[in-house]
């Protein structure tokens, strides 16, 4: 009995010195162990946190635009400067700069040499060569005189007529053409229907005027040339100087002068020379 109320005391004791009685605080105590956590109020609970919603993300922060590297230089000079065009009054000489300075004279080996003069060769033909004639490449003109101290020559060609001149090696072996005295132009119209008419060329009876060599003589003073000349139904041999080279074509250069009196163009021979000057050009 004694020991059961030895351990009761004892276990009393234990438990007294443990809990101090209910609304008796322990001022010597200050142990964290018993001391009150406030309660939590708005003020102290930390805001809410907001979540994104699936359709709006937040835009990432900007990133600073990367510095464009600078062109290094070439020799010592700027490439983005070498690419702008050099005004023309920085570039020494190219301008006129007002100057009253006497300048020096370009020394003598500076002066642009004029090329030479050079000569075109004619090349003879390995072959025989035929050349049709035509307005396109051949002249055929005359000219008239008026009797008296003004001879007021008048000047005419034809612009219709066909031919051929041939040649063999670098000789000309023959010429022959047939023209159309229709087609007889002076420059002036009255003039021209006159030589057209009877008093001349009378070109309703006769439209067409020939020449057909005869003999042609090649030395080397030139060539001459005989052949019939047929106007006004009238037929008569003519002789006259030529130069003549013959390459692929042939070049022919002749004048002379013939009597219309001997064809039976009489008209006036008081008042129009009867010597008409004749020129022909082929490969003009």
């Amino acid at each position: 009995m004694m020991r059961l109320l030895g351990i009761l005391i004892i276990t009393g004791f234990f438990c007294v010195g443990c809990n101090p009685p209910a609304g008796e605080p322990d001022s010597g105590d200050t142990s964290d162990t018993n001391s009150t956590t406030p309660a939590a109020t708005n003020d102290t609970l930390p805001p809410p946190t907001t979540k994104a919603s699936p359709e709006e993300k937040p835009a990432p922060p900007a990133e600073a635009p990367a510095e464009e590297p600078k062109a290094e230089s070439l020799n010592g000079v700027d490439p983005a400067a070498a690419a702008q065009p050099t005004p023309a009054d920085s570039v020494k000489g190219l301008l006129d700069d007002g100057s009253t300075e006497e300048k020096p004279a370009p020394e003598s080996g500076a002066e642009m040499k004029k090329p030479e003069a050079t000569e075109t060769v004619s090349v003879a033909a390995s072959g025989p060569v035929e050349m049709k004639l035509t307005p396109d490449n051949t002249l055929i003109q005359f000219v008239g005189t008026h009797v008296g101290d003004d001879p007021k020559p008048r000047t005419g060609n034809f612009g219709k007529f066909s031919g051929t001149a041939k040649a063999d090696g670098d000789k000309l072996t023959s010429v022959e053409v047939t023209i159309e005295t229709t087609s007889l132009d002076a420059g002036i119209p009255d003039l021209t229907n006159h030589l057209k008419n009877a008093d001349f060329f009378d070109v309703r009876q006769h439209p067409k005027a020939t020449f057909k060599t005869t003999k042609i003589e090649n030395g080397d003073d030139g060539t001459k040339i005989t052949g019939d000349l047929t106007m006004l139904g009238n037929t008569k041999s003519i002789t006259f100087p030529a130069k003549v080279t013959v390459g692929k074509d042939v070049k022919l250069e002749a004048e002379f002068v013939i009597d219309r009196l001997e064809f039976g163009m009489d008209y006036s021979p008081d008042k129009v020379h009867k010597d008409v000057t004749m020129t022909i050009k082929v490969g003009k």
